[in-house]
């Protein structure tokens, strides 16, 4: 099956800002893959642009062989964003729930259940946004992605807003679950070592506007987090990515 696929994609907003410079990436099915660089290089807005809720100034994306607009359509992409936008009015176990009856597809408490224990919010299934810290709903939100089973998973710093040991817990608690669905993930990070733990490739980009800079691939044994494997990658992706910067001065 076919991947993520950006043909010369790129994105130019009014006033001449070029967020994005024409870019060529294909991203294989079934895997998952970090965009990293450095906060405002335009990886936010690559994602918008895969997901269809921006316009490409040029270029062409295709997600599965279709374009973003019909795969929304046939809820083919799920996205998590920094923002959680959970709908205020619902209890926060309704609001996961949804994302399957938005997906068209039938209802499946024990799922919806099983992700909530995932994110540690057992117990709140009843409570609503307004009444959940900033990082439980980002956690919600996580869970409200992943219970539709998507084909597509468009994640943008999903643990921004958790404690860098919570943060360990859900990397290490739900990764195996679109991974082992065999879903096509991208993860916006600013966190080497999540890009690492999490993914099967890192894809490193230049200051605005964003430039592939180093593509990396992901030895199997650097997801564990330690060894000679993990160290070497870390070095080598903190040296691109400080050698990008001081080109940008």
């Amino acid at each position: 099956m076919q991947g993520i696929t950006c043909i010369g994609l790129g994105k130019t907003y009014r006033g001449g800002i070029e967020a994005v410079s024409p870019l060529d990436l294909n991203f294989s099915s079934g895997r998952t893959t970090a965009l990293i660089g450095p906060s405002g290089c335009g990886k936010s807005t690559l994602l918008r642009l895969i997901a269809g809720l921006e316009e490409p100034s040029v270029g062409d994306v295709r997600v599965l062989g279709q374009s973003p607009a019909e795969q929304r359509r046939r809820a083919g992409i799920s996205v998590a964003f920094q923002d959680p936008s959970l709908l205020p009015w619902l209890t926060m176990q309704s609001n996961i729930s949804l994302a399957r009856k938005l997906a068209r597809k039938p209802p499946d408490p024990a799922r919806v259940a099983r992700l909530i224990g995932l994110v540690g919010l057992g117990g709140f299934e009843k409570v609503r946004p307004a009444a959940l810290s900033g990082g439980m709903r980002q956690r919600a939100a996580m869970a409200r992605a992943l219970a539709s089973d998507p084909q597509v998973l468009l994640l943008d710093e999903p643990f921004g807003a958790v404690d860098e040991l919570t943060r360990r817990q859900l990397a290490r608690d739900l990764s195996p679950l679109w991974k082992s669905q065999g879903t096509t993930t991208l993860l916006v990070t600013h966190s080497v070592d999540e890009a690492i733990m999490l993914s099967d490739r890192i894809v490193v980009f230049s200051p605005r506007p964003a430039r592939v800079v180093a593509d990396l691939e992901v030895p199997y044994a650097a997801e564990l987090g330690d060894g000679p494997e993990f160290r070497s990658l870390k070095d080598k992706v903190l040296t691109v990515l400080s050698a990008s910067a001081a080109m940008a001065k």
